[in-house]
């Protein structure tokens, strides 16, 4: 076996379980951030890699990008600058859901083409960039920055590209498992909710010979006019005796 596939090898033994833990969104990351961590972190290994960062669009405001994470000050920095100056390779990732590869920012075609973000990479020693889109369901969720330093050979291997571009593809699938559970969590905790307002309907309304409706009304208002969350409010009757709180029960005569 020629030395070529043997570091191939190699690398893909080194690569697999880095995938797994992308994939898998951990019960520890209560946000995507956790797997974009991650994905820096692991990212800023691969050869030729000075330093890394990811932008993402916000979940809620889809036209909101920010900074998920970054390897270290002067990337943390650069993705900043990206969303200051409105201009950029990362912003550019996001809008266009396109890969940009090795790119020579101290070029003429990029120095016109990002005529303020250009000039701070290269104060930083960053002469090139890659950026690699997060794709979900056809839509961009985030970027991948890798800077690193151009040269006419291409100085970030392919083989690095090809890595980072797997490890791109394994977050997109802990980020969308993580919004997931996310979602399934808040239709628990509202079943959960709702379940309990039932049970405080039907407790007053046997309690005080109300009808279900006038019992929820009723419930709402007390919470409205003091300002008490309806679902503290629901919690305090189940809980409470009933000869307790503001739905008490007349004592016998």
């Amino acid at each position: 076996m020629c030395d070529e596939s043997i570091h191939q090898q190699s690398m893909s033994q080194q690569l697999t379980p880095v995938l797994l833990e992308l994939a898998d969104a951990a019960p520890r990351d209560h946000d995507n951030g956790g797997v974009l961590r991650r994905l820096t972190d692991h990212s800023r290994k691969l050869p030729g890699v000075e330093a890394t960062a990811v932008l993402s669009v916000d979940e809620r405001n889809k036209n909101t990008p920010t900074v998920a994470a970054a390897s270290d000050h002067a990337s943390d920095q650069l993705a900043h600058a990206q969303l200051e100056l409105k201009e950029g390779p990362g912003l550019e990732a996001l809008r266009t859901g396109r890969r940009l590869a090795d790119l020579p920012l101290d070029g003429p075609t990029f120095r016109s083409r990002w005529p303020h973000f250009v000039p701070r990479s290269l104060s930083e020693g960053f002469t090139g960039i890659t950026v690699i889109p997060l794709r979900h369901q056809h839509r961009t969720i985030a970027a991948l920055q890798l800077h690193h330093q151009h040269c006419q050979h291409h100085a970030l291997p392919g083989e690095s590209v090809r890595a980072a571009q797997a490890m791109c593809d394994a977050a997109v699938i802990g980020v969308a498992h993580q919004r997931q559970q996310r979602y399934v969590d808040q239709l628990q905790s509202a079943l959960t909710s709702r379940i309990a307002i039932e049970q405080a309907k039907g407790m007053l309304a046997e309690r005080f010979e109300w009808t279900i409706d006038e019992a929820f009304e009723l419930l709402r208002s007390y919470a409205r006019s003091h300002n008490t969350r309806l679902n503290d409010l629901v919690r305090s009757i189940l809980d409470g005796p009933a000869t307790e709180g503001p739905f008490r029960r007349a004592s016998p005569p």
